[in-house]
């Protein structure tokens, strides 16, 4: 990606919800524009002069299920607050390679995909109400960046099956894919462990394990570290995944997961594991360097086991594309389409076979701190039980502190 489209989708908050919620990176300069708040008596660039990098943000959705769905011309309203420090080790405390972040995240308001009644769900800021100390951890670089070890309270989207180009959709299946069961990202990251190695020519190969008691019913979210060491509530996420970056911003990643606690097989009985692959793609198609018009693609594919997984398949393709319109070099559009396969096993109920979402939207950055993005999705067989195909228009105003 070129230096100005980059800073276009970073300052369009495109990209930053990962599983939902944004994990900073220290900058090189604090741009006080790009903040409602400004920069109030320096306080922010001296704080990033010593290596902390304070940031906060606010998300908010309204949405209208236009016709079909569970619940036609429903409305839900939702707001995420997000608010942290990463701090870089080398400048703050001369450790050099080393970041330390701690992250607030709160939802509250509805869930909207109870009206629409579809399973990936169309908005990823989706949840229970919570309120939470979201993100607690710390990763060492060693050997030239060569090798990376986090510790902590982490979202494993930030690290494993994410695709960059499907950073500004608002629905949640861009995000990681909906066959990987009881992964540990919003609005539940877990306590872990990680390394990522990365030795030469774009290679890498990365594992981690995760607390999986969110598969138990824990909310790991707004808990700590006990449950990790404790087998009983619902065993471990283990994920592990290889791939290739290479030029143009290209990026191929393969990955396969195990979770190894209990699960309900639909013919009845319970399995003591659940284990799926995936694979991943990211692309720029098209960059200007004399402007930000900038075009990437992404896509993915996963499966899972029909027995213990409501989805079995899953496919999307999509398309971002900064400054579509000239005279608006700031802002991202997207097209993309997600298919989900559901479980023809016997006892897994399912009066559909598969569930398709597809999406439009474009996002227009009205100011340097403010962001708003109008999203369309089309929904065929929300949910797989038989309700009509749904319409559903989203309205997200992304404001930056």
């Amino acid at each position: 990606m070129n230096p100005t489209a980059a800073a276009g989708l970073a300052a369009i908050g495109l990209g930053s919800l990962c599983g939902g919620v944004a994990q900073a990176r220290v900058a090189d300069d604090f741009d006080p524009r790009t903040h409602l708040l400004g920069d109030p008596g320096g306080l922010r660039s001296a704080a990033e002069d010593h290596g902390f990098a304070l940031d906060a943000n606010l998300t908010g959705d309204h949405s209208i299920v236009l016709n079909g769905g569970r619940a036609p011309r429903a409305t839900a309203t939702r707001y995420l607050a997000e608010a942290g420090v990463t701090v870089d080790t080398d400048t703050a405390f001369g450790l050099p390679g080393g970041t330390l972040r701690v992250a607030y995240v709160g939802f509250h308001g509805d869930s909207g995909n109870l009206d629409s009644g579809d399973f990936q769900t169309y908005s990823n800021i989706d949840a229970e109400p919570f309120d939470a100390l979201y993100s607690v951890w710390y990763r060492q670089r060693l050997f030239d960046e060569r090798l990376s070890i986090r510790v902590g309270k982490v979202d494993a989207n930030t690290d494993f099956a994410y695709v960059d180009n499907g950073g500004g959709f608002i629905h949640s299946s861009p995000g990681f894919s909906p066959t990987i069961q009881g992964f540990p990202s919003y609005p539940d990251p877990a306590t872990s462990m990680s390394v990522f190695l990365r030795p030469h020519g774009g290679f890498y190969l990365g594992a981690g394990v995760y607390d999986g008691a969110t598969q138990a019913g824990v909310r790991t979210g707004t808990r700590g570290p006990s449950t990790f060491f404790d087998d009983d509530p619902g065993g471990l996420f283990w994920i592990g995944e290889t791939g290739l970056e290479y030029a143009r911003d290209g990026r191929i990643g393969f990955g396969a997961w195990r979770h190894t606690g209990d699960f309900e097989r639909f013919a009845g009985g319970t399995a003591d594991h659940a284990d799926g692959v995936y694979a991943v793609w990211d692309q720029t198609v098209y960059a200007d360097s004399a402007s930000p018009r900038e075009a990437g693609v992404f896509a993915q594919y996963a499966l899972a086991d029909e027995a213990v997984s409501e989805a079995t398949h899953h496919a999307s393709l999509g398309v971002e594309i900064q400054s579509l319109l000239a005279d608006h070099p700031n802002d991202v559009s997207g097209l993309m389409a997600s298919y989900v396969a559901f479980s023809d096993a016997p006892g897994a109920g399912f009066r559909d076979d598969y569930e398709l979402a597809i999406e439009a939207f474009h996002a227009i950055r009205a100011t340097g701190w403010l962001t708003l993005k109008p999203d369309l999705q089309y929904i065929v067989h929300p949910g797989g039980t038989g309700l009509d195909d749904a319409t559903v228009a989203t309205l997200r105003a992304r404001i930056a502190l």
